[in-house]
């Protein structure tokens, strides 16, 4: 199976870059990018393995998993592993996100070879060492903890919580220092079996190498990889409350870092570029959005105010960000909900115009190396746009309208029903807003 889309990308590939994409027999999809300026080639692999999965009481789990992918296999020994690819100057490291486990690698071209035999090898046949895998959830225990001290981290952290609850997105991919202690060999050999096969994993490369060539290569690699039934996913989406709800980390600090923001798009959602466009305006334009642009400049409340959007396979996020001093908290919150509550009633043409020819300007910044543009193929196919998105997203961006952009803040801007979590020396009683639910 194969599709092809000519892209052509005039400003930073000087030729016409053409994604293609494959299937092997076993189900393995594979999307390449053929881009001969340097002798280089980007790999990453993703498995629909992530963090989501993580079995309550066991959170933390997937990310242990693909950590141990490259510390040993059934054939090469973790230090063999890591000779091989430091020999020859290359790079294999290990990811998980809330979705998706896997390896990102990088090698010259005329060791592509080695690579993705090795990148196979560790996918297919991880050893799972005991003593390995003891070693790796000391050292991930320490970094969670460690984490603890650091107030953006435990911010979010906290944000992630209170908004998905007992959902498998309320937690970080890393995991909690409890449940990561009480994994045990087992589980990681079942989770690997449950979840890493063929059909449920697509491979990226971009560099310098020949699709045909390679696909001859995947196939020697990948080939024997047995495909399975596609394992079950949870699908059930978190819930929203019906009402504002808020929590406070006590921190013994001078600031007060707050995190304000509602459910957003998923990946794939039909209005993700008017809610993109809308949030520039809102709070993803740095000092001249309207957040910063209030909290920051003109009101002086602020170090850092800014919003966003997280997106996730069956989920995502709203959150605007602000770091203040704790006597200002309270004024912050007001002001952040006054703009929020604003950017639901007016948006300017202006605004979007300002927007519009950011995005379009800034696409083809954005993928001007190989890594990048792994990424953003990456993006493509797990958002389902297809392999026109790059020619077409210009398209997208200019038929946006201002009842699109409206829609979007309607939707997805609660000002009267929203999450807030503060981190700081404060008390509720600190937080002059009407209408909260404080959450111990």
């Amino acid at each position: 199976m194969r599709s092809v889309i000519l892209l052509i990308i005039p400003v930073f590939f000087t030729f016409a870059t053409r994604i293609e994409r494959d299937t092997l027999d076993n189900g393995l999809i594979v999307l390449t990018v053929e881009a001969h300026k340097i002798p280089v080639v980007e790999i990453k692999a993703y498995v629909r393995a992530g963090s989501v999965l993580d079995p309550v009481g066991k959170e933390g789990l997937a990310n242990l998993v693909s950590q141990m992918l490259i510390r040993g296999t059934d054939r090469s020994s973790y230090d063999e592993i890591t000779a091989s690819i430091e020999s020859v100057g290359g790079v294999l490291t290990p990811f998980t996100s809330e979705d998706f486990g896997g390896m990102s690698g990088k090698v010259l071209s005329k060791d592509l070879s080695r690579l993705t035999s090795i990148m196979a090898e560790c996918l297919q046949y991880p050893l799972f060492d005991s003593l390995e895998l003891l070693r790796l959830k000391r050292e991930t225990i320490s970094y969670i903890r460690a984490q603890s001290d650091d107030p953006f981290i435990v911010c979010e952290k906290g944000f992630r919580d209170l908004l998905f609850s007992d959902h498998p997105l309320g937690h970080f991919p890393v995991g909690l220092d409890s449940s990561v202690a009480s994994v045990l060999e087992s589980d990681v050999k079942s989770f690997h079996e449950t979840y890493y096969h063929p059909n449920n994993t697509f491979l990226v490369f971009v560099g310098d190498f020949s699709k045909d060539s390679l696909i001859t290569l995947l196939n020697e690699s990948f080939g024997k990889w047995t495909i399975s039934e596609q394992p079950g996913m949870d699908e059930q989406k978190p819930r929203a409350s019906d009402c504002s709800l808020a929590r406070i980390i006590p921190m013994d600090i001078s600031q007060a870092y707050i995190m304000l923001g509602n459910f957003g798009p998923e990946y794939g959602a039909d209005d993700w570029h008017a809610a993109r466009v809308m949030n520039y305006i809102l709070g993803g334009a740095g000092l001249t959005a309207r957040i910063a642009t209030t909290i920051r400049e003109e009101k002086g409340l602020a170090y850092i105010a800014y919003s966003y959007f997280q997106r996730f396979l069956n989920s995502g996020y709203f959150a605007a960000e602000v770091q203040t001093k704790k006597e200002m908290v309270s004024e912050t919150v007001q002001s952040l909900i006054a703009e929020i509550t604003s950017m639901r009633n007016e948006i300017h043409a202006e605004e979007i115009d300002r927007a519009k020819k950011f995005y379009t300007g800034y696409l083809p910044l954005s993928y001007d190396t190989y890594s990048e543009m792994v990424n953003i193929v990456a993006q493509i196919e797990i958002a389902g746009y297809g392999l026109d998105y790059l020619d077409q997203f210009e398209n997208y961006i200019a038929a946006l309208t201002i009842e699109d952009l409206e829609a979007a803040a309607k939707k997805y801007l609660h000002p009267d029903r929203f999450y807030l979590l503060i981190v700081g020396d404060i008390k509720p009683e600190d937080v002059k807003v009407e209408g909260i639910e404080w959450i111990r």
